[in-house]
């Protein structure tokens, strides 16, 4: 008689214990640090061949069309001997609003071009020197910096942008990020001296680290666009994957200028915010 009643409370508990395990619900993967951080990161170093094409296209003689923005300048040495020129893209010291996508930015970017940015294969060489970004007047400065950022000039509108050694540093994080892009002007190219219809868009992939030290890589499904008037990217989808999680699908929207993207993680979307 005991023998069978522990039987049968053992058979029981089995099956209590199995019941319990099939109704427990898995915790879905919500995480998307990886996905926030890599914007801050892509949307201003994408950002930068626009300035720097926007002004190197108009040579000779360098110049800048936008109604506020950085002080350009050309070694005079340089306008002397030929090739290869320098030129300075400088915002100043304090901070100077952009007329174009109204961030605020601080700091020099240091160009140097080894022929006429009108020559296919022609490559420029970005150095960032203090170099600060802050969305609006008032809100907190993100130093960007790089070991090195290449340009080259390879069809009419477009070109390759490798950036090296990237960082993004604020008081609440420290960024990596490195690219391999096609970056492709699909708009704007006959204004030349209007920089305020300019849209790029650009394919390729990317790596970095997020602010909790996880890496992650990046490859673009569909070319995310941004237009120079936007602070943000405003269109495209790429693959996100961080270290030890599954990909994740993120999607910049429609084209509408706005802060939302959305991201996808084994079939369930949520939406966040790339300030």
């Amino acid at each position: 008689m005991n023998r069978i009643f522990l039987s049968t409370l053992l058979l029981s508990a089995g099956f209590l214990s199995l019941t319990l395990s099939s109704c427990k619900k898995e915790t879905p993967d919500t995480e998307t640090q990886a996905s926030v951080d890599n914007a801050v990161c892509e949307g201003e170093f994408n950002s930068r061949i626009q300035v720097i094409n926007s002004i190197a296209i108009n040579q000779p003689g360098v110049k800048d069309n936008r109604t506020s923005g950085p002080i350009v300048t050309v070694d005079p040495a340089d306008t002397l001997n030929g090739f290869p020129i320098t030129m300075n893209i400088d915002y100043g010291t304090l901070g100077i609003e952009d007329s174009i996508d109204h961030k605020v930015r601080k700091g020099k970017m240091i160009v140097r071009f080894d022929a006429s940015w009108h020559t296919l294969g022609a490559i420029a060489v970005v150095k960032l020197v203090d170099y600060y970004v802050a969305k609006s007047t008032g809100a907190n400065f993100v130093m960007y910096s790089a070991d090195s950022i290449i340009l080259t000039h390879m069809t009419a509108g477009s070109f390759t942008q490798n950036v090296i050694g990237g960082k993004c540093i604020s008081s609440d994080f420290n960024l990596e990020w490195s690219s391999d892009r096609t970056v492709t002007q699909t708009e704007g190219i006959l204004t030349t001296s209007n920089p305020y219809d300019d849209v790029f868009s650009a394919a390729g992939s990317s790596k970095g680290k997020d602010r909790n030290g996880k890496s992650y890589s990046v490859n673009i499904t569909s070319p995310i666009v941004k237009r120079a008037s936007c602070s943000w990217i405003e269109k495209g989808t790429l693959d996100l994957t961080p270290e030890g999680l599954p990909v994740r699908t993120v999607n910049y929207g429609d084209g509408a200028c706005d802060s939302k993207a959305s991201i996808t993680i084994d079939g369930n979307t949520f939406t966040f915010n790339m300030n």
